[in-house]
């Protein structure tokens, strides 16, 4: 499966980090100019389980549903995908260093259809990139700013 990766260092250790990994998509630090909301489906904490829509904000722009899949507390949250422009997973898992932790997004997938291959690489791949590097980047101004 093809990947898409993307990884930012942030000063700060795992354990403070790992709360805002677990609200991904709801968290206060979200940015505002992000094309990618995440709707909770499900009710109460987040859980193996937890159900999320994931919207692309543009008109007649694909949406999905997502399923948390995987909580190692301190390390990693993992989500699947459930049925729109992609099979596969994403995950968020963070790496502690000496002096910080190395925060990575990985998506594991394919895309379903030949419409949305040809929109992923015409146009979905390049928002999906800069929206993640801001998303890390609020992450990373959010812990460095409350720490």
């Amino acid at each position: 499966m093809p990947e898409n990766r993307h990884s930012i260092f942030i000063e700060a250790s795992a354990a403070e980090i790992f709360p805002q990994i677990l609200l991904w998509g709801e968290a206060n630090w979200w940015p505002e100019k992000s094309q990618m909301r995440f709707i909770k489906e499900t009710s109460g904490d987040i859980n193996v389980g937890t159900r999320y829509i994931q919207k692309v904000l543009l008109p007649f722009a694909p949406q999905w549903e997502v399923e948390v899949d995987c909580i190692v507390s301190n390390q990693k949250v993992g989500r699947k995908f459930l049925n729109g422009i992609f099979n596969g997973r994403e995950y968020v898992e963070l790496e502690p260093t000496a002096i910080g932790t190395k925060v990575n997004y990985v998506m594991n997938f394919e895309i379903n259809g030949s419409v949305h291959k040809v929109l992923w690489n015409l146009f979905f791949r390049k928002l999906h990139d800069r929206n993640l590097t801001m998303i890390l980047s609020s992450l990373k101004d959010f812990i460095t700013k409350n720490k």
